[in-house]
């Protein structure tokens, strides 16, 4: 059944067509834009393509190995392809834009790639990313086609800083990286290296690094220190490598002596094959005598040396302009060149053989070296080597004469001289000089002094032997002595150095003649008596006879002994020399026991005299010595003095000479003058107390003993009296006049004069307020005899009470005034009474008067005035 619905028909749709553009065409349109930008961008990112042509395609890959310039990337190999020559290959490589204006006629490409050695590695760089080609742009103009270099230009170094060249013969092991060193620190490094333009001498390039550059000068020496060296000689073998890295793949080290100045990059230098040819250090010149055998070959070139060490060395030999004269070119350590002045020298060491031993043995095999003497002067690069004999003629103080004889006994030149088994010079020549033979002989300047006027000169060598009364005296020399022989002299006569000696065949042929040319010297003594000595008999100092007894004679006053005193031993008689009896045996006995001491048997036979030097003992009488006894009287008897006295009651010979209790001196004689009315007191003082004792300002008095109502003193002079002594420290003098009292301590001394002496003696006191402050020293008659003079010393410490108004008067005995009311009696001190007395008082006005000076002269009154015993006066000390 159908409904009314279904019965409905559709109504048509109308179908309109669209004339616009479809999007899908927007992704085409996308695509074709791309494409042509990555096109546009291919094109443009390409650069410029180049050909370049190597000798082999090692390590070359296309679209992998890249172009770089300075460690930047600036193109890409695109194609490898063989030559149709079939001899090479060329690759083509994009550069990129950027670096399009590197390309060309001079730019240069090669291939780098990475060196492993034990010195390092080189192009790491190329060992992590592979092989590259490197780039350095040149000055010409633009191209597109270049050739490959076999390794990197010489002017292209791996980095910055000083370039320079080295030139040497060969190669050797140096290789492109070998380590340049300075004092052993890597400082650069070989780049390069190429033949000379001459093809004769092959050129390394070296760069430095910049912090070192500074170290290479126009004074630089490069050398070799590649591989190793040894040189074997007597000292052992010394083998020198610089380091492993060195011996295995070379290196070069240098050093800049002396104070160069800076060089320029590219800077030529030699390089030198090792480090002795090399002159390193300061280069020096020395002129060489003949036969100087020194070496210069290489690394065994004679060495120069400074107290035992190596400074320097000989690296070459060669003849002067005139080839007269061998000139040697050394190097010296630039640490030492404070040492090369004009006054250092250089010695020739040579060999020498003896018996003794044996020097520098080893320049008979290696030849001889040098030895540096510093001296002062100017730097200087010239020096003139001399031997051991120019070398002690240039001495200060050194003795040059000569020796002559009829035949020249063996002697050479380089013989010793030789004093006492020492050597003190040696023969600088033998030669002939008319009939005769002449020796230039030279002593040290520390022996010149030895060389005297009369020295005797003679061989000494070989066995000698000598008979005499004491029997057979054989003398057998040192062993060399026996096969060498030596030259031997004594020391005799004045400072005075003669210039030419005879030479004398033996010793006892030189004695036989210095006895001939011996002289003497007269002595005369003088002695109470003959001691038991005859003509001939020993004259001895110290045990060694240097003279004899020439003959003895009376004399008015006793005997008279001459003396023959050699020449040689003269200069020992001096105004200090005291002479003795040497004859027979001393003994010496006491509580100690007993010391005998015999003398040498010629003096117990023929008697003998003894002398030597005694300070402070009396030696002459006049002209003459004293003999002395025996050595103790000599050593006892000390120094004759004189003594001026009054009387001699209370000395007598003998009487001790006493300072502080301590016994100094004796008196040895008392002789009255009768034109002066005094008496002469000859004593002497013991020999340790001559030199202190004899001053012109010693005072010398005679104790006595004092005994008054007051006390006594000086009682130890009851049985003998004794001479006391103060010491002076003026001049020396033997004469001195004795007082009769002790001086105090003077402070002042003044005068007094009196009619009349009264009881006033030396030693009466002087009183102050009754006190002693001093003593009358002198009482004495004046000039005109019409008065008496007294001096007085006041004590130091009461001398300023004297003023110059002081009033002085005696107060000696008793004072008696009889008058109208009745009698007046007057004493002083009982003391006063007995010995006499001085008092003085100073008046009481104000300002006082000023201090007394020195022998200033007052009255003495013979009364005093009651008025001046009121006066009071307050005297301060200052």
């Amino acid at each position: 059944m159908n409904n009314g619905l279904n019965q409905q028909q559709p109504e048509p749709v109308k179908i309109r067509r669209d004339r616009g553009i479809s999007p899908l065409w927007i992704l085409p349109v996308l695509a074709l834009i791309l494409a042509g930008w990555l096109v546009f961008k291919a094109v443009n990112e390409a650069g410029e393509r180049i050909k370049i042509h190597f000798n082999d395609a090692a390590g070359l890959v296309a679209g992998r190995t890249t172009i770089r310039y300075q460690g930047l990337e600036v193109g890409i190999v695109r194609d490898v392809n063989l030559s149709t020559d079939l001899k090479s290959i060329y690759v083509e490589a994009d550069i990129y834009p950027e670096a399009v204006r590197t390309l060309k006629q001079g730019s240069q490409f090669w291939l780098v790639k990475p060196k492993a050695s034990i010195t390092g590695i080189s192009g790491l760089d190329a060992l992590v990313s592979g092989n590259y080609i490197a780039l350095q742009p040149g000055p010409g103009k633009f191209a597109n086609e270049f050739t490959s270099l076999d390794s990197q230009p010489a002017d292209t170094p791996v980095g910055e800083g000083l370039k320079i060249q080295l030139r040497a013969p060969n190669l050797g092991s140096i290789n492109i990286g070998s380590q340049v060193l300075y004092k052993k620190i890597p400082v650069g490094e070989v780049y390069n290296y190429t033949l000379s333009n001459n093809k004769k001498r092959v050129v390394i390039d070296v760069l430095i690094k910049p912090q070192y550059s500074e170290l290479v000068t126009n004074k630089s020496r490069f050398w070799n220190v590649s591989g190793m060296s040894a040189n074997i000689g007597f000292n052992g073998v010394d083998v020198q490598f610089e380091s492993l890295s060195a011996m295995i793949s070379g290196a070069i080290a240098f050093d800049s002596p002396d104070e160069g100045l800076p060089i320029d990059p590219n800077h030529l230098f030699r390089l030198y094959p090792d480090l002795n040819t090399a002159g390193r250090g300061i280069a020096i010149k020395i002129e060489l005598p003949e036969g100087n055998n020194i070496s210069a070959s290489g690394a065994s070139g004679a060495p120069i040396v400074y107290r035992g060490l190596q400074i320097g060395q000989i690296s070459d030999l060669r003849f002067d302009d005139t080839r007269q004269k061998i000139i040697a070119h050394a190097a010296i350590e630039p640490s030492m060149s404070d040492l090369l002045t004009t006054g250092s020298r250089l010695l020739l060491e040579e060999a020498e053989l003896s018996l003794n031993g044996v020097k520098n043995i080893g320049n008979l095999i290696r030849g001889n070296f040098l030895t540096l003497i510093p001296g002062d002067g100017e730097a200087t690069r010239q020096f003139v080597a001399i031997n051991q004999d120019e070398l002690q003629e240039q001495q200060p103080g050194i003795a040059s004469f000569a020796l002559y004889a009829d035949e020249s006994f063996g002697i050479k030149r380089g013989t010793k001289l030789m004093h006492r088994g020492i050597e003190v010079g040696r023969v600088k020549s033998v030669k002939l000089d008319g009939k005769h033979v002449r020796f230039n002989v030279i002593v040290r300047p520390e022996y010149t002094q030895l060389v005297r006027s009369s020295s005797r000169f003679y061989i000494d060598g070989g066995i000698q032997a000598n008979l005499s009364a004491q029997g057979l005296d054989v003398s057998v020399p040192p062993a060399d002595q026996l096969i060498t022989q030596a030259i031997s002299f004594t020391s005799n006569g004045s400072a005075k150095i003669q210039s030419q000696y005879p030479l004398y065949k033996s010793r006892q042929l030189a004695t036989l003649a210095e006895e001939k040319a011996r002289g003497f010297g007269t002595v005369t003594l003088y002695a109470d008596e003959l001691p038991p000595v005859s003509e001939g008999s020993p004259v001895l100092y110290r045990n060694m006879q240097v003279g004899e007894v020439k003959n003895y004679a009376l004399s008015r006053d006793g005997v008279t002994i001459s003396l023959n005193i050699e020449n040689q031993y003269r200069h020992l008689i001096t105004p200090d020399t005291v002479f003795w009896n040497r004859s027979g045996v001393e003994v010496d006995a006491g509580l100690g026991g007993v010391k005998i001491k015999a003398d040498p048997l010629s003096t117990l036979i023929k008697g003998g005299i003894a002398f030597d030097d005694m300070k402070g003992i009396s030696n002459r009488s006049g002209s003459r010595y004293k003999l002395y006894a025996s050595f103790n009287d000599a050593k006892d008897f000390g120094l004759l003095i004189s003594l001026k006295a009054k009387d001699a009651k209370s000395i007598a010979v003998n009487t001790d000479i006493r300072y502080q209790g301590v016994n100094v001196g004796k008196v040895v004689e008392t002789t009255p003058d009768f034109t002066q009315g005094n008496v002469m007191v000859k004593a002497r003082l013991f020999p340790k107390y001559a030199d202190l004792l004899a001053k012109n300002d010693s005072y010398f008095w005679v104790v006595t003993p004092k005994i008054s109502l007051t006390g006594a003193k000086d009682l130890d002079t009851l049985l003998s009296s004794y001479i006391a002594v103060t010491p002076g420290k003026g001049t020396y003098s033997q004469t001195f006049t004795l007082g009769t009292a002790e001086l105090v301590n003077s402070g002042l001394t003044v005068v007094l004069e009196s009619e009349n002496r009264d009881s006033i003696s030396e030693g009466t006191p002087l009183l102050y307020r009754d006190i002693q402050v001093g003593q009358v020293v002198d009482v004495a008659l004046g000039e005109l005899a019409d008065r008496v003079i007294i001096k007085a010393q006041i004590e130091q410490a009461y001398s300023h009470l004297v003023r110059t108004d002081s009033v002085f008067w005696n107060v000696s005995g008793v004072d008696v005034t009889i008058g109208l009311t009745g009698a007046n009696v007057q004493t002083g001190t009982v003391d006063s009474l007995l010995r006499g007395g001085i008092a003085f008082a100073t008046p009481e006005e104000q300002p006082l008067a000023p201090k007394a000076k020195a022998n200033t002269h007052f009255l003495l009154h013979q009364t005093v005035d009651p008025e001046w015993k009121t006066w009071r006066t307050a005297i301060p000390k200052h």
